[in-house]
């Protein structure tokens, strides 16, 4: 027994530091591919400047970047409505059977692949805003602010409903004993007990959101210029997987999509720090 307790721990250490090389890997090799070009034009300089024009080697990545935040905090900001309602429903207002048929509906949609997500959006949502706006091109900020708010649903859902569920364990028992309703339960103490597990799920679905790619890329209408939400625009993750099979390697070019990625990483490894903090806290908060 000992010998096989020794084993299964080792594999679970050998598990987690497999994944843990598997992230420093990758770091390590974005930041050599990118260190050349910072060095020649200057992190910042390239993080400011405005313009991207590869047949003229100007590297700007100020407007991409600024799209990508734009649009993800968009899309955060449409999804959170309905997905705090689809939480509050699936906590308080279901039976057992309808509980776990939504939640296996909200991780389907999880599931669902990038590429369908961007058909839907091509010839649903942007014809939709081509016909309701009168524009002539529905490739926009909004359209793909859309369809990203329907990518992070489950992201922002499954974050809320184990939230809601801690509270309601905790909570629950003492307000039957005081004959309170459902309805104020929720307003008092949902509401006012779900303000760090909205947060977190608001900086979680974000940081899903700004790396997305192809859903993005099928609708925005791909143009590095400045970000206007009927107008089109470009984001760092899209930027990427439309030039760099196109571009010759090691080229200034090559390094420049590099780089992006890097800054685009960094971004979410901040978020990703910053949701740990919140998840920390979270205990402290509901005591």
């Amino acid at each position: 027994m000992k010998v096989k307790n020794s084993l299964f721990k080792n594999l679970i250490y050998s598990l987690s530091f497999i994944s843990l090389l598997m992230v420093f890997i990758l770091i390590f090799f974005l930041f050599k591919e990118s260190v050349p070009f910072l060095k020649e034009k200057g992190l910042l300089n390239f993080i400011f400047s405005k313009t991207w024009n590869a047949l003229d080697y100007e590297f700007g990545l100020f407007n991409i970047l600024y799209a990508s935040f734009y649009i993800a905090f968009l899309a955060c900001i449409i999804s959170f409505s309905f997905s705090y309602a689809i939480a509050l429903y699936i906590c308080f207002y279901t039976n057992k059977a309808f509980y776990i048929f939504l939640k296996w509906l909200i991780n389907i949609l999880a599931g669902i692949p990038s590429i369908i997500y961007g058909f839907f959006g091509l010839f649903v949502i942007v014809k939709f805003l081509e016909k309701t706006l009168k524009i002539s091109a529905g490739e926009t900020v909004l359209a793909a602010s859309l369809i990203l708010s329907i990518m992070i649903i489950p992201y922002f859902v499954s974050n809320l409903t184990e939230s809601f569920e801690i509270l309601k364990k905790k909570y629950k028992k003492d307000s039957d004993a005081l004959a309170v309703t459902k309805e104020f339960f929720i307003r008092k103490i949902i509401f006012k007990k779900s303000f760090l597990p909205i947060i977190t799920g608001f900086v979680l679905a974000f940081s899903r959101a700004i790396g997305e790619t192809m859903a993005v890329m099928m609708v925005i209408g791909n143009a590095p210029i400045p970000c206007k939400i009927l107008s089109k625009a470009e984001t760092v993750a899209s930027l990427i997987a439309l030039e760099v099979g196109q571009t010759p390697a090691f080229s200034l070019h090559y390094k420049a999509l590099f780089a992006s990625g890097f800054v685009l990483l960094f971004f979410v490894l901040i978020l990703n720090v910053v949701l740990f903090v919140l998840n920390s806290r979270k205990r402290d908060f509901y005591d």
